[in-house]
């Protein structure tokens, strides 16, 4: 007789199984990834990770617009957003942002090549001041 927990263990053990033998990453495909979201944060003053339906996006997004010339903060040239939904990689890019920040769901935002955090920290960032001293660095 199939008890529930026989047939739990099992198929857990089969499912997790499933999981990390097929996750479709391939080498390549990771170190490509790991090359564009290294490059992006390396090259940009301000890089946000994110997705255009998001409403945290939106909003970190919102508070970083109003800095973009504004005197010597910050020139559009040094501000990047990537919308990561209209990329293939899309899962494996926040694999790979999970893998650096702790965390996988969007917006990721990083100033001076170091992760200041999502929507709400870069909210909270802005109405202490730190957010301005950051960009002006």
């Amino acid at each position: 007789m199939i008890t529930f927990r026989n047939w739990l263990r099992v198929n857990t053990v089969s499912t997790i199984h499933c999981f990390v033998r097929f996750t479709g990453y391939t080498t390549s495909t990771m170190s490509d990834v790991k090359l564009l979201v290294d490059n992006k944060i390396e090259e940009k003053k301000v890089m946000v990770f994110s997705k255009s339906t998001c409403p945290y996006c939106t909003k970190a997004k919102a508070v970083l617009k109003k800095y973009i010339g504004d005197g010597e903060i910050l020139s559009a040239e040094e501000y990047e957003v990537m919308e990561i939904e209209r990329d293939s990689r899309c899962s494996a890019i926040q694999d790979y942002l999970l893998k650096i920040t702790g965390g996988r769901s969007v917006p990721r935002v990083f100033i001076n090549g170091k992760f200041l955090g999502g929507g709400d920290e870069t909210v909270a960032a802005d109405k202490s001041g730190e957010l301005k001293s950051l960009l002006k660095a």
